[in-house]
């Protein structure tokens, strides 16, 4: 097997600062949002069938739970650790952003559900559209970098076997990657932030990986096929809506 999956935690707790305070951004965002559809849901005074209303009450309570589990997760189990310089186990940062992913998914459903129920003005859809774009970008950000990053280890990217076989990359193959084994024969360039931001963004906008960039391995794949249905969802049905709503 390859060296992607050697190690199960990342090596440098400062290593993931930065994408832990993208996760943070994007739960703040995610609260932001809810409570501007419950606004909403304040200001409209509509009546809407009785399931409905139960649906959005269970999504009230589901996004409440999972927040207070993110931040208990945070502020109890995974702080103390990072006060110590130690970096927190695969399971927390599993946790940490499933929970996260809960509560972007959650406001996308009750999103689409206020579309259904209530008159929004187009500017409301616009502010809703783009505070979802970016909790859902900063969330899969997380996600890429978890995905591909922990098990890395300073060593070849294509690893020789005892039989001289080359074995494949697992995750993410960053066009900096190939051209530096295949210009330089080396193997110590490491994707930053920046990268992983790079290739979130692009592939946001574009639905599909960036150019030079190769998704190896079915996690990868399917993770990238959740984020492009999510952001079609934001931009097909919530932006396309805001749009045709202008006077």
């Amino acid at each position: 097997m390859g060296y992607r999956s050697t190690y199960t935690t990342p090596r440098d707790a400062a290593s993931l600062r930065p994408f832990l305070i993208a996760l943070v951004a994007a739960v703040l965002l995610n609260l932001g949002l809810r409570l501007r559809i419950f606004e909403h849901v304040l200001r409209a005074h509509q009546s809407a069938p009785w399931l409905m209303g139960v649906i959005a009450r269970g999504l009230l309570v589901v996004f409440a739970a999972l927040l207070v589990a993110f931040w208990w997760l945070l502020l109890v189990r995974l702080l103390p650790e990072f006060r110590r310089g130690l970096a927190p186990s695969r399971r927390q940062l599993a946790s940490l952003v499933w929970l996260a992913s809960g509560m972007a998914a959650n406001n996308l459903l009750s999103e689409n559900i206020a579309i259904y129920r209530l008159n929004l003005s187009s500017y409301t859809l616009l502010i809703d559209a783009l505070m979802l774009y970016l909790s859902i970008n900063l969330t899969f950000l997380f996600w890429y970098w978890f995905v591909d990053n922990p098990p890395r280890r300073l060593g070849a990217l294509w690893e020789q076997s005892g039989s001289a076989a080359l074995t494949t990359p697992y995750g993410i193959v960053f066009p900096e990657e190939t051209l530096e084994r295949d210009v330089l024969r080396s193997d110590r360039w490491q994707p930053e932030f920046m990268d992983y931001a790079y290739f979130t963004i692009l592939s946001s906008n574009c639905f599909g990986p960036p150019e030079g960039h190769l998704l190896v391995g079915r996690p990868i794949k399917v993770l990238h096929s959740v984020h492009s249905l999510a952001m079609i969802t934001v931009f097909i049905v919530i932006l396309a809506r805001a749009i045709n709503t202008l006077n």
